[in-house]
């Protein structure tokens, strides 16, 4: 076999197809914001220098009707230099035109042209919910439950007595509607919530209401994030999908389709409750079955090492999540966007919650999730894009001088003032948040690439099966 025919082209091919289309859907996302823009000024008679997809240096360049449309190097964002409007030379490269030569743009004009940006990306995202809607997404139906199905042994929730089964009703006085992704979820309230202690309302067995007042821990894994330690265990039956040649669990009588519903006596919860009763060296686990036929079986396994493996294990394999495709509707995917965007917002400006900076992610981590999204399931990435231009467009509202929002700031003064504002001042303000922005994507790159590089690093569960010795074999 010759080197080149041991390559593995269709791989590579297939990774940089996927890198390419990432590339694309991102600058797409990118040249709506700004078409928006573009659109606007044109439409208020303002002088358009540049319109450009990323920043630094120039990659390629065409004239047309007066606009140079450029893609730059840096795939952060992009411009339109609009010289009429707020200078910003330090990121979008020095105007053609001098500013004193130009009629002054009226504020109305500058607050509909920044405005028409955001409402850009807001259009798109509304286009890619209605793609959503008619197309569905994967949804993992597992997440439907607010019932907590395992709690790790020492953490804060298992101190302050949760157990397996509860269903949580409320979460700091608001109730989930479900176990992860939308603003009000049981994952992101705890993740996402501004108190310093999370105050949890349970159902337990129907039959008595718990209230908890609980201080989280930080969760190196998720840099510091807070946790109460059952946020990885949704409600979930224990269903056997496969048992494992010669293993424990065939030697017992285990079978494909069995669920294990009690573990010496009490409800199992979720899957998790067999494997910690493993890993904690349990030499016999008691099991109640329920056969696919409706009958509950009694059975003892007795965990054991596989060949291939350093843990103990019973030798089964579990069924996967329920995944079905559902359609949620735009204005559920917009709420839901918009609603965790400001979400963290708040969160990142209180004090007693555990979202900082380095918990955003930048263009480096954005391009990661697509094309990890890319590879999954396209209809992922149409579900993601609404989030992201959601995201755009909330974000570019804020009103920080460089954003669409400091720009209508600045408008919504002169407009008050009946003048303009001194061009210095307003350079001088500009400069500092320019430096500000750009300190700000150098922190967000950082951990995004810190992040990326822990995953490239981590090992990869091994494929192979576990293989056990024939009974009675000897070691």
């Amino acid at each position: 076999m010759s080197f080149l025919t041991s390559i593995p082209w269709l791989e590579i091919v297939t990774v940089g197809g996927t890198i390419v289309l990432a590339f694309f859907l991102f600058g797409l996302t990118v040249a709506a914001h700004e078409l928006g823009h573009l659109w606007a000024a044109r439409r208020m008679g303002l002088v358009v220098e540049k319109f450009a997809i990323g920043f630094g240096p120039k990659i390629y360049g065409k004239v047309v009707d007066g606009v140079e449309w450029q893609i730059n190097l840096l795939p952060l964002g992009g411009f339109v230099q609009l010289p009429q409007m707020i200078p910003a030379e330090e990121i979008e490269g020095k105007s053609e035109a001098d500013i004193k030569d130009l009629p002054p743009a009226p504020p109305g004009a500058k607050i509909f042209t920044a405005l028409a940006g955001p409402l850009a990306s807001l259009g798109l995202g509304v286009v890619c919910a209605i793609g959503v809607w008619i197309f569905g997404v994967p949804t993992n139906m597992t997440y439907r439950t607010t019932t907590i199905g395992w709690v790790e042994p020492g953490t804060p929730a298992a101190k302050a007595g949760i157990l397996p089964g509860d269903v949580i009703l409320a979460i700091d006085n608001h109730r989930p509607e479900r176990w992860a992704g939308r603003p009000g979820a049981v994952v992101e309230s705890i993740l996402l919530g501004t108190d310093r202690e999370i105050l949890l309302e349970l159902d337990r067995d129907g039959r008595e209401i718990v209230t908890a007042r609980i201080l989280p821990e930080k969760d190196a894994e998720m840099e510091g994030l807070r946790r109460l330690g059952f946020e990885m265990y949704p409600a979930q039956a224990a269903m056997v999908d496969k048992v494992i040649l010669n293993g424990p669990a065939e030697r017992a009588g285990i079978l494909a389709g069995d669920k294990f519903i009690t573990l010496d006596g009490q409800k199992i919860w979720s899957p998790a409750a067999v494997k910690a009763a493993v890993e904690s060296g349990r030499e016999v686990l008691d099991l109640g079955v329920q056969r696919a036929s409706g009958k509950v079986v009694k059975v003892l396994v007795r965990p054991e090492q596989a060949v291939n493996r350093k843990d103990k294990m019973i030798g089964v394999i579990w069924k996967p999540n329920d995944i079905q495709v559902t359609h949620p509707t735009p204005q559920e995917q917009v709420d839901s966007a918009a609603g965790l965007v400001l979400r963290t917002l708040r969160a990142l400006v209180t004090p007693a919650s555990s979202v900082g900076l380095q918990h955003l992610s930048g263009p480096l981590g954005i391009f990661e999730r697509l094309v990890w999204l890319l590879r999954t399931d396209p209809r992922l990435v149409l579900y993601f894009s609404v989030i992201l231009n959601i995201n755009l467009a909330v974000l570019n509202l804020l009103p920080i001088p460089v954003l669409d929002g400091g720009h209508i700031l600045f408008s919504i003064v002169e407009a008050v003032r009946r003048r303009q504002l001194r061009a210095k001042t307003v350079g001088w303000i500009q400069t500092c948040f320019v430096v500000v922005l750009m300190g700000f994507f150098l922190l967000v790159t950082y951990h995004d690439s810190i992040r990326l590089k822990k995953r490239m690093e981590k090992p990869t569960e091994s494929v192979e099966m576990p293989v056990f010795r024939n009974h009675g074999e000897t070691k």
